[in-house]
């Protein structure tokens, strides 16, 4: 099954679709501080993407962003994971769906169609009981065994580490010295915290990915 074109605006979007884990043992106050968090992170990745990003939140503990281009789907799902680990000490599942997106004219998410959607919203309720991140099979092979050593490695972050990863997986990176005056601690602080969560191998492994999707998406067109 391959990927299907859409309107122009919409060949090949993302779809992020997440729920937050064991939102029931918490109370109301902190479900809405943990969906704050995502939303916040999703402005900061539209400002740090260039792109018009729209969030919307459903089913209580449940929430979706839709990104224009797949490309940055991969890099917006793990900061969103680092945030949320780091603001909230909680975890989110996320499901990535890739393709056709069509959205209404007002941008509700939730007249939203296409495979992207459905894509995402099926992964999220066939996911493993232990797995939190998820992405579109047909991106070939070795992307979905990449986002599951992903997943994997972020599942291991402490809050520390997934508050410098945020900064740290912008598409245009601050240095250490930068990250490590934003939070008032030494460049050697932020410096061990980034290298315990491998950070030159995460780097490599969103470079992959996002080489490859777009690959895909040539190929597909």
């Amino acid at each position: 099954m391959g990927f299907t074109r859409a309107t122009a605006e919409t060949e090949f979007a993302a779809v992020l679709t997440g729920d937050l884990r064991q939102s029931r043992k918490i109370d109301a106050n902190a479900l809405q501080t943990a969906m704050s968090c995502i939303e916040s992170a999703a402005e900061d990745i539209a400002r740090d993407t260039a792109l018009t990003l729209r969030f919307d939140r459903h089913r209580g503990d449940g929430w979706q962003i839709y990104l224009p281009h797949a490309e940055p789907a991969l890099r917006a799902a793990l900061r969103i994971v680092a945030a949320l680990k780091a603001q909230t000490g909680l975890s989110t599942r996320i499901a990535i769906g890739i393709g056709q997106a069509i959205l209404p004219p007002d941008g509700d998410l939730g007249a939203a169609s296409g495979e992207a959607f459905i894509g995402a919203g099926d992964m999220l309720d066939g996911m493993e009981r232990n797995q939190n991140l998820a992405i579109d099979w047909r991106c070939g092979p070795f992307i979905p065994a990449l986002v599951g050593l992903l997943d994997w490695q972020s599942q291991q972050w402490t809050a520390p580490q997934a508050e410098a990863l945020f900064e740290a997986l912008r598409s245009q990176a601050p240095t250490q010295e930068e990250i490590a005056g934003k939070f008032g601690v030494s460049r050697q602080a932020i410096q061990l915290r980034l290298a315990a969560t491998g950070l030159s191998a995460l780097r490599e492994a969103l470079t992959a990915y996002e080489t490859h999707i777009q690959h895909v998406w040539e190929t597909h067109r």
